[in-house]
């Protein structure tokens, strides 16, 4: 269930669900607010909880606004495409038959499409590329997290999505991997891999589960900030 209210002049964004503690967050790229709940705490609850958080998220703000905006990427010659942590030349040429096709050479990725080919066209090219680099990832990487973790992932599959890195469905145990991941360090996509297994014992991130993510992945803080700090969802 969602709800809207205001708070000191701006929308704030709450979604109830069968957990036990709150979550705020600041989202990209407007930084609007907000907030999971548990589905019976009372709103002044909710609104308590965000006045002792509302320096942080002011500065979150502050500093979203700060941050140099990234260039526009619009799938020509000449963009710079982010592939495991490096950013390489993006070379469009028109494909012969048209069809379309796309691979590394080098310091390069050369994208062949049809002339009518949209940006919009091109960026799904791209994304599939992603995504088969993951499938390729994936099953050397999914047992060794496995073996850390001490759990096993009954499906690992891969999907687009536009604010989070991964998800875990703990019933089924589902993990789900975003497929921009292919864009960083292969770190990332080990550290996204362990919180999401982590999630087989702990289902929220409390004390219990940042201790296990501790022990399973020592560097992860530093990961995930750099992650974030550089979240690309396009």
């Amino acid at each position: 269930m969602e709800e809207l209210f205001s708070y000191d002049g701006q929308l704030v964004k709450v979604t109830r669900k069968r957990m036990k503690n709150m979550y705020l967050r600041v989202q990209k790229p407007d930084g609007h607010v907000e907030i999971s709940a548990p589905n019976r705490m009372a709103r002044a609850d909710i609104v308590g909880f965000l006045a002792k958080n509302w320096d942080w998220v002011n500065r979150k703000q502050q500093a979203m606004r700060e941050k140099p905006a990234r260039p526009e990427r619009c799938y020509i010659s000449g963009d710079r495409i982010p592939v495991w942590g490096q950013y390489l030349e993006l070379v469009v040429r028109p494909s012969t038959d048209n069809q379309a096709a796309i691979y590394q050479k080098e310091e390069r990725v050369l994208l062949y499409v049809p002339d009518y080919a949209t940006m919009e066209q091109r960026r799904e090219i791209v994304n599939g590329w992603y995504r088969r680099m993951l499938e390729k990832a994936i099953p050397t990487l999914l047992p060794r997290c496995e073996s850390i973790v001490g759990k096993r992932a009954e499906e690992c599959r891969i999907r687009n999505m536009k604010t989070r890195w991964g998800t875990c469905n703990v019933l089924k145990a589902r993990v789900w991997l975003n497929l921009q991941l292919a864009k960083y360090k292969p770190e990332a996509l080990e550290y996204v891999m362990l919180h999401e297994l982590t999630h087989l014992w702990e289902h929220g991130h409390g004390p219990a589960f940042k201790a296990r993510m501790d022990r399973y992945c020592p560097d992860w803080r530093r990961v995930k900030k750099e992650l974030n700090a550089n979240a690309d969802f396009e």
